[in-house]
């Protein structure tokens, strides 16, 4: 009886222990990347305003198309039994777009297009609002691990299409 008093107080410790950790980290979690292109933002932003378009650039899409089941319904981009991405709001310096992940976990995305002299830096980030649940914000750390490689493709394939002579 004792030894099972003991593992229960000390689990309970171990909770708490954890607990107050996890509160040392943040709430909130950007994940961000940006990349220079060389073209007008008035040429860039049709490509990242329009869904459709995703399946050229995208990683997440791409990835998602080739699981089949893709469908684009006007301003939402869902996958069968997973993604969806939902077209918030558009303007020529910034698309806004909100992300429910296969177990419901909402996320905002947005692009910022910043013009320059002779290029335009397009700014990708996601932003994660956590609970207090330790598990979440553990997870958390790994979330620049997860999207960086993701994020950091799909603006190199959209540097491609938009550098390329037509």
């Amino acid at each position: 009886m004792r030894f099972i008093k003991l593992a229960i107080i000390s689990v309970i410790i171990l909770f708490l222990l954890i607990t107050a950790l996890s509160l040392l980290l943040p709430s909130h979690v950007r994940v961000s990347r940006a990349i220079n292109i060389s073209a007008t933002r008035e040429n860039i932003a049709p490509y990242i305003s329009d869904l459709n378009q995703w399946s050229a650039w995208n990683r997440f899409v791409i990835q998602a198309d080739s699981l089949k089941n893709l469908e684009i319904v006007s301003d939402s981009f869902v996958k069968a039994r997973g993604l969806e991405i939902h077209l918030m709001k558009t303007a020529l310096d910034s698309i806004s777009t909100r992300w429910r992940q296969p177990l419901g976990k909402v996320s905002e995305s947005n692009f910022i297009l910043i013009p320059g002299e002779h290029y335009t830096v397009v700014q990708w980030y996601f932003d994660f609002h956590l609970d207090w649940y330790p598990w979440q914000k553990f997870q958390s750390i790994i979330y620049d691990k997860q999207l960086g490689p993701y994020m950091e493709g799909s603006l190199q394939n959209l540097k491609q299409i938009m550098e390329t002579p037509r």
